[in-house]
């Protein structure tokens, strides 16, 4: 990979004005202080391997976006990572006792409506379903995931909205062919 002398001194100076502001950017995010250095220094490196050959004018507006995907990005595979640690013991022990404290038909009923709420998730737009998800099961203020889907609050509202329109009628479409 080559890079010109005009690129290097303009990565070089983004560099060191932005680097500060990406960690604390990082940091304000994240438990781990580490993690934050690890991922200031991804932003840097997926800008010097972009395959685009236009300019970047606000060289900061650009980083700053490349670290909200890269945040994304490290979260998901938290996610994931939490996800797989959980063992099948662990899930055999909380169905089990579930199952224990109540009547057969109410979890039968219980887990057909989780399925028809799965269901309908899968159905909405993608970013209607990260604006919900990120609002309902993230904990996330409509404030926090504006920023993050780089959006207004007006439209993660109406995500939001739309989307328990849509689970609403879905449910109540799935509940009546039962």
């Amino acid at each position: 990979m080559t890079i010109d002398k005009s690129l290097a001194r303009k990565i070089s100076g983004a560099y060191q004005s932005t680097y500060s502001q990406l960690v604390r950017f990082f940091r304000n995010r994240l438990d781990n202080s580490n993690d934050a250095d690890d991922l200031s220094q991804d932003v840097f490196t997926l800008w010097l391997n972009r395959k685009e050959q236009t300019p970047v004018k606000e060289s900061r507006a650009y980083l700053f976006k490349i670290a909200n995907h890269v945040l994304i990005d490290h979260w998901r595979r938290n996610q994931r990572q939490t996800r797989s640690e959980t063992s099948i013991d662990d899930v055999t022990h909380e169905s089990h006792f579930e199952q224990s404290q109540a009547d057969p038909s109410e979890i039968l009923e219980h887990q057909q409506r989780i399925q028809r709420l799965s269901e309908a998730l899968e159905t909405l737009p993608p970013r209607r379903r990260e604006a919900f998800l990120l609002y309902r099961f993230d904990g996330l203020s409509q404030s926090e995931i504006a920023e993050r889907m780089e959006i207004s609050i007006s439209m993660v509202e109406k995500h939001i909205a739309a989307a328990l329109v849509h689970c609403k009628k879905h449910l109540d479409n799935q509940g009546n062919n039962l």
